[in-house]
């Protein structure tokens, strides 16, 4: 080789790389075949010099070397050409990588041997016979090598899952990074790598997500006899129904599992947007079950094996609220602002204070309800949908409400359903007001009746003015649009 075509092979190689870089192909292999290009005729140079000075043993050598390395990047290059570009293209199905690796191993190894044979007269065949032995005692010293080498020839024939796929070994949970000869390696949630052999998953086997699509998992919970299965599947289904990580296709669904010694086992399956949230979701969901056990006295039955005093469940800070201070957030609010002392103190009796988890919806659009909330401690997110909301989404956010704020007193005191849905953005203390906690109060002074009803009337109308102001505004904003559009001066070229 010259070094003009030297020259030639390597602009033809470089160009080859860019036009395949913007195709969006994989670029030809560049290392190997430059390294050939450089080297070949310089190799030549030095044949041709020892050949000079008549050493044969140095000019077989060199001759082998060029052979070699002219062979070697051949190969690469038709490799690439006839295995990867094809298949990138359409033309067939992708050849797996191993099998592309062992292909081109054996070729390579097929070339050696004819190169040490016809430059060094060295008797391959009686050199395989003589290291027979030696050949079964590394077989059987690299039995744990092979079987890793043979299942990943397997994995890579059959596909079982690909690089990207999420997968669960077990004790090993993931992205799959690569697939080798040898190993598989797998990307942890902690962004960690865990190099897995492949005889243990052909052997153990794996479970396969596929990215961006939903994916299902099982949860087991445990909850006391006292509560009746068929109230708890609702109040659980309630719980995934206002969940916002949870699909509503597919359908999530609760069912009664066993009867275990000291609970009634329950069987939740549900389904996120991909494995990533597998974690997070499972969190969600136990947390605001826990909140949704303790607001109706209820909590998760400890053991009963062996014998042992109870603990006292977990105080919930719903429980710190004092008299006093229920009477001043209500004093505080505009609806219940009229009563006097007396007033309030009955209603801070009869009222509950309850504690919701983050993201746990405390009233939803569309729902009939009998009570009002007042806040006590932490925020939440108001919301309101329209026709064009999705399910999985509340809809638009209109107002982030925060302590001594009050909500759900229209559908409270007029029965209509309940015109927002009403989110926790952190861990919230409530006061719930019932419509039977106003009849004692109403009973014995019928005016706060009417004063009630005079001050939601007014917020009513205040409402819809802020509306009608809204939509003023929209339809200016859309005239003058319009007139800067069909303006003469818009026409002109």
């Amino acid at each position: 080789m010259t070094l003009t075509v030297s020259l030639l092979v390597i602009l033809a190689l470089l160009t080859i790389h860019r036009v395949c870089k913007r195709q969006k192909l994989s670029p030809p292999p560049l290392r190997l075949p430059l390294i050939a290009a450089i080297g070949i005729p310089l190799l030549n140079q030095l044949a041709e010099i020892v050949s000079d000075a008549g050493s044969t043993l140095l000019q077989n050598s060199l001759e082998a070397a060029i052979t070699l390395l002219w062979a070697l990047s051949l190969i690469r290059i038709l490799t690439w050409g006839i295995l990867q570009i094809p298949a990138e293209l359409g033309w067939w199905k992708p050849t797996a990588k191993i099998l592309r690796d062992l292909l081109t191993l054996a070729v390579i190894t097929a070339v050696m041997m004819v190169v040490i044979h016809r430059e060094f007269r060295v008797n391959l065949v009686g050199l395989a016979a003589t290291s027979a032995v030696v050949t079964a005692v590394i077989g059987l010293a690299a039995q744990e090598t092979l079987k890793n080498l043979f299942a990943g020839i397997s994995l890579q024939v059959d596909s079982p899952f690909e690089e990207g796929d999420w997968v669960d070994l077990g004790t090993t949970t993931g992205v799959v990074t690569s697939l080798r000869l040898m190993t598989t390696r797998v990307r942890g949630l902690d962004g960690s790598i865990t190099v897995v052999p492949n005889s243990r998953i052909a052997v153990e086997g794996l479970r396969r997500f596929k990215p961006q699509e939903p994916v299902g998992q099982m949860i087991e919970l445990g909850l006391d006899y006292n509560l009746p299965p068929r109230q708890a599947i609702q109040l659980l289904q309630r719980i995934l129904q206002h969940n916002r990580k949870v699909l509503r296709h597919p359908t999530p669904q609760v069912w009664v599992s066993s009867f275990a010694d000291s609970s009634i086992t329950y069987s939740l399956l549900t389904w996120q947007n991909t494995a990533l949230e597998l974690r997070q979701l499972r969190s969600s969901v136990l947390e605001q079950i826990w909140y949704a056990l303790h607001r109706i006295d209820q909590s998760i039955p400890y053991p009963v094996r062996d014998v042992r005093t109870k603990p006292s469940p977990a105080r919930l800070p719903s429980g710190e609220i004092t008299m006093e201070h229920k009477q001043t957030l209500l004093a505080s609010t505009e609806i219940f602002g009229q009563l006097n002392g007396h007033q309030l103190e009955m209603l801070a009796g009869l009222a509950s204070c309850e504690t919701f988890a983050p993201g746990e919806s405390v009233v939803r659009q569309g729902e009939r309800g009998d009570s009002l909330y007042v806040v006590v401690r932490g925020t939440l997110e108001v919301f309101q949908a329209n026709a064009n909301s999705s399910t999985k989404h509340p809809g638009r956010h209109v107002a982030d409400l925060h302590t001594s704020d009050a909500f759900g007193e229209m559908a409270l005191c007029t029965g209509e359903a309940r015109s927002a849905t009403v989110i926790c953005k952190s861990e919230c203390v409530l006061i719930e007001i019932e419509r039977k906690h106003l009849l004692p109060l109403l009973e014995e002074q019928p005016d706060t009746l009417e004063t009630m009803g005079s001050i939601m009337a007014a917020r009513r109308q205040q409402l819809n003015a802020n509306q009608q102001q809204r939509a003023e505004s929209r339809r200016r904003a859309l005239i003058a649009r319009m007139k800067r559009l069909f303006s003469p001066s818009s026409q002109e070229p």
